[in-house]
């Protein structure tokens, strides 16, 4: 190890599929040609980890340490890096792509043809004092953006960024229906769906949860989903006509059913969320009529994740004001795994996450 770095840390150990994170002493990660080793100051703490420990298959190995918003800074690198240095702050994309298929030179990496993993899932993460990266996977962070920021930015900002530019296209003037909006990805889609110039209405359950949105101050509609039918209420708040996009994160069955019920003429539907079967022991799938689809001109698109230059583009927008990082709670490495909990129990509002320090 380079001077002043331990050959030990604490990290949350995951020792086998539906067992516990376990806070453990385990030698720091050593770094390949073309790796970074970054010093942890932040990683994000969201439902997307919480499904993936919980969903068969999806880890490759254990022992493996979990956590894929990750920020701090980069104490040494490998033989082969060249465009990242010691002392450079910096975040990461989630997935580890190929970078040489035509998808990847297409600037499409989240459809990657030959994908390596992910962070956290097939190489070990951020819910560790170190972390190795690929070179390719880091981001630098600018001056001004904190680390928690960062790493929130890194997938709850950066995925609402392409959600609403790249998928749902919105523009002044448009309308979208925001589902699962006091979450940690929905509560940044709505900052970032005003910020294109939309109205935007935001839907979720729970008394809680819908005063939180209201505070937050970025809605100019917020519905009870729980209320009644939720197509019918969004038709009540557009005089009738729908709205031109949905994005639907939390994306049940009932939800999406409800997402094409709410769409008006060349509506889109986004999907981003997901309620994989073997987790939460419901099948999401739901029905499409391609006749009503033909005859108002409907589209559904899926959302997957971000590229690296939405990143950069993202935390940009963080720096100069434009979207806030709403963390809720910040906590330390021991007390993540009682935070997933809180997460399992959808008892969370906004983003949450494990700092350092």
């Amino acid at each position: 190890m380079a001077a002043g770095i331990p050959n030990s840390m604490k990290a949350l150990v995951l020792g086998a599929f539906g067992g516990p994170l376990e806070l453990k002493t385990v030698p720091v990660p050593a770094i390949g040609a073309n790796d970074v080793l970054v010093k942890v100051g932040a990683c994000g703490v969201g439902l997307t980890v919480v499904n993936l420990l919980a969903t068969p298959g999806r880890v490759d190995r254990y022992p493996r340490i979990p956590g894929h918003e990750i920020a701090g800074e980069v104490v040494a690198v490998g033989e082969g890096v060249r465009t990242i240095k010691p002392g450079t702050r910096v975040t990461n994309h989630f997935y580890m792509t190929c970078g040489n298929c035509r998808n990847c030179r297409n600037g499409r990496e989240t459809l990657c043809l030959s994908p390596r993993g992910n962070i956290g899932q097939n190489r070990d993460g951020g819910y560790a004092e170190y972390v190795s990266l690929p070179e390719r996977n880091v981001v630098a962070i600018p001056d001004g953006v904190s680390d928690i920021d960062a790493a929130v930015a890194s997938d709850a900002i950066a995925t609402p960024f392409h959600a609403c530019v790249k998928e749902a296209r919105l523009r002044a003037g448009d309308s979208v229906l925001v589902i699962g909006a006091a979450g940690g990805v929905g509560i940044h889609m709505i900052q970032m769906a005003k910020l294109c110039g939309a109205r935007v209405l935001a839907a979720d359950v729970g008394a809680a949860k819908l005063d939180f949105v209201r505070s937050v101050d970025a809605a100019d509609v917020v519905i009870d989903a729980s209320a009644g039918d939720l197509a019918a209420q969004v038709m009540e708040h557009t005089g009738g006509e729908g709205v031109d996009a949905v994005i639907d994160i939390v994306a049940s069955r009932t939800t999406l059913a409800a997402s094409l019920g709410a769409l008006a003429v060349g509506g889109r539907l986004v999907i981003i969320g997901a309620h994989p079967p073997k987790v939460y022991g419901e099948d999401p799938s739901f029905l499409v009529d391609p006749i009503r689809f033909l005859h108002r001109g409907l589209e559904i698109h899926a959302s997957r994740y971000v590229t690296l230059a939405e990143i950069e583009r993202t935390l940009e927008l963080v720096r100069d004001g434009k979207v806030r990082s709403i963390v809720t709670k910040t906590v330390g490495l021991a007390e993540v795994p009682a935070l997933h909990e809180a997460i399992r129990r959808g008892e969370t509002l906004g983003r949450v996450g494990m700092v350092f320090g």
